[in-house]
């Protein structure tokens, strides 16, 4: 799983509490075919200034420090998120009618270098298509043991299908901070809270939920 790269920053962190330690921004797009059914889901997720600086000097990338990637860096660079362990979901959960939906692996993969941050792409596809209609297409974003926080600033993007519409809904986080100090206070002082944290990343998942009009 490609979080492993995190751990200096987890064990520098300081009080457990501190969850999360890594912070994503994340947009969804949403591919169709002509008849409206999903095929794939491309996924876009911009990292914070600091795991940023920390990938781009731990792969030795950017030696000069003038925030400009080489061809050749980018290239390294591409990928660096995707070696994924086996069972991992990638963070991205679809719906449909509250069953889940099976994706595939990532592939064709992209990253890049600006403003400070970087920012990788990758494409999964749905193991059948998905017909969409009045029943949303729910895709969430979130990390089970909320050790990255992901977020969607960015407007939803429908690529392909016609009549379709798509938005991002936003949990309450008030009452997802207070379900978290709730299961934090089932454990003893003797745990280890960060190898031991409660999978509590679904209560502060967003969504974009994606609908298309009848043909």
């Amino acid at each position: 799983m490609w979080r492993v790269a995190v751990l200096p920053f987890c064990l520098a962190a300081g009080p457990v509490l501190a969850h999360p330690h890594v912070f994503i921004d994340t947009q969804v797009e949403v591919l169709l075919n002509d008849r409206n059914e999903a095929t794939g889901l491309r996924i876009s997720w911009t990292y914070d200034d600091l795991y940023s600086l920390y990938i781009v000097g731990d792969m030795g990338l950017d030696p000069d420090w003038d925030g400009q990637l080489t061809p050749e860096e980018v290239a390294q660079l591409s990928g660096f998120d995707m070696k994924w362990i086996e069972g991992f979901a990638g963070d991205t959960y679809a719906l449909m009618a509250e069953k889940p939906l099976v994706l595939s692996g990532p592939r064709d993969w992209t990253a890049g270098y600006a403003g400070g941050k970087i920012t990788s792409t990758h494409v999964r596809d749905f193991a059948a298509p998905v017909p969409v209609g009045e029943v949303p297409l729910i895709v969430q974003v979130y990390d089970p043991g909320y050790y990255v926080a992901y977020s969607i600033p960015f407007d939803p993007v429908v690529t392909g299908g016609t009549g379709c519409t798509a938005q991002v809904f936003v949990p309450d986080l008030d009452a997802s901070a207070q379900a978290l100090q709730e299961a934090l206070a089932e454990y003893t002082p003797d745990v280890d809270l960060e190898a031991e944290f409660p999978a509590v990343g679904a209560n502060f998942a967003e969504e974009v939920r994606l609908t298309c009009a009848a043909p």
